[in-house]
């Protein structure tokens, strides 16, 4: 289909008509016979705009220039009659432009639907193969463009340390301060499975399916001198071996680390106080400035301060919100220095979210 469409694309100088097969211009005189002394009204349709003029003319091109309306060079105009009222139909010739990721072809046309152009250019949409969001039933305008897509996924595997814990007990045959390893620790690991979306080869969005404990992490045992201090106690065995329980419920935040509460390590290199507010595109689909779909996770931003693409984690400095793993793909008239605009998928998240000062890790 991209070599069919390149092809299109040679043809220099040609341009590709439909609509109006044979444009009744000769055909004024067809209901249009009238006495020179006589006044008409005619029903003039021009697009969008519907008019009535009134005058002594019978030359339809006379009628539209009294009536204000100017044909463009290739503009034409049809007539017929209906209930005795003459009517006069202004055929506009438009450009429309089908575009596939950075290659385009423009079509003129009197009047069709995208559904039409599309296969006037033989192109075949097929789901999974090559799609439009255009509505193929919708009637085309002139600077109209329809955009293909190619849409691909992809499953990625990645595999992420789980941290072990450390527990203390109490050894009343040692020192005070001083301590003996008695179970060494070590990290496990769990990998997460992850659907990535693409149109056109880029990324639009994507889906953690599963995750995955390859390794439970082994907790450490250090035992203490008697000091009078009384740490975390050794786990029972049962909860040795549990994977769940090395999954702490809320983020750890360390220097340039961050353990999510599904037990992901991600680093950071970077970290900004911002002013956050929150919007969503309850109930219609809407598209964010870099051409993917709005959804949890892709955020306004100032791309001057935080560019496009930049993979961040973010945390409301009041510990009531967690937003989390977040990608700036969209701005904002009103996004400007450091100010990020949060989405939620309703609006009642939003309100209750309002404005609050937050913590961006910029993540490496």
């Amino acid at each position: 289909m991209l070599e069919k469409f390149r092809t299109l694309l040679r043809r220099k100088g040609r341009s590709i008509h439909w609509g109006v097969a044979v444009l009744a211009i000769a055909a004024a005189g067809i209901g249009f016979a009238q006495v020179a002394s006589a006044q008409n009204t005619y029903l003039i349709t021009d697009g969008d705009q519907i008019l009535f003029h009134t005058t002594y003319a019978t030359d339809p091109a006379a009628v539209l220039q009294e009536a204000g309306l100017q044909l463009g060079e290739d503009d034409t105009f049809t007539t017929e009659t209906v209930n005795d009222i003459p009517k006069i139909r202004v055929n506009r010739l438009q450009t429309v432009t089908v575009r596939y990721g950075d290659q385009t072809a423009d079509v003129t046309t009197y009047g069709a639907t995208a559904g039409e152009i599309l296969e006037q250019l033989d192109i075949r949409l097929e789901e999974g193969r090559l799609e439009t969001r255009q509505n193929l039933q919708a009637e085309t305008y002139d600077g109209m463009v329809i955009d293909l897509l190619f849409p691909s996924t992809e499953l990625i595997d990645r595999t992420m340390f789980l941290p072990h814990e450390t527990f203390y007990t109490i050894d009343p045959t040692l020192s005070a301060g001083e301590e003996r390893t008695v179970v060494p620790g070590s990290p496990g690991e769990i990998q997460y499975t992850t659907q990535i979306f693409y149109e056109n080869g880029k990324e639009v969005d994507r889906v953690n399916l599963k995750k995955t404990i390859l390794k439970a992490p082994v907790h450490a045992v250090v035992a203490q001198g008697s000091d009078g201090l009384r740490r975390e106690e050794v786990p029972s065995s049962s909860d040795q071996g549990s994977a769940d329980s090395a999954l702490p419920q809320d983020p750890v935040i360390a220097q340039n680390t961050i353990t999510t509460a599904s037990g992901e390590v991600l680093t950071y290199k970077e970290k900004l106080t911002v002013e956050a507010t929150a919007y969503s595109c309850e109930g219609y689909e809407g598209i964010t400035a870099t051409g993917t779909r709005a959804r949890y996770g892709a955020i306004a931003v100032d791309p001057s301060v935080i560019p496009y693409g930049t993979e961040m984690y973010i945390v409301s400095n009041d510990g009531a919100y967690i937003y989390g793993y977040a990608v700036a793909e969209d701005c904002g008239g009103a996004i400007v220095g450091n100010r990020v605009d949060l989405y939620f998928d309703r609006m009642d998240e939003c309100w209750e979210f309002g404005r609050r000062d937050c913590t961006v890790y910029i993540l490496d």
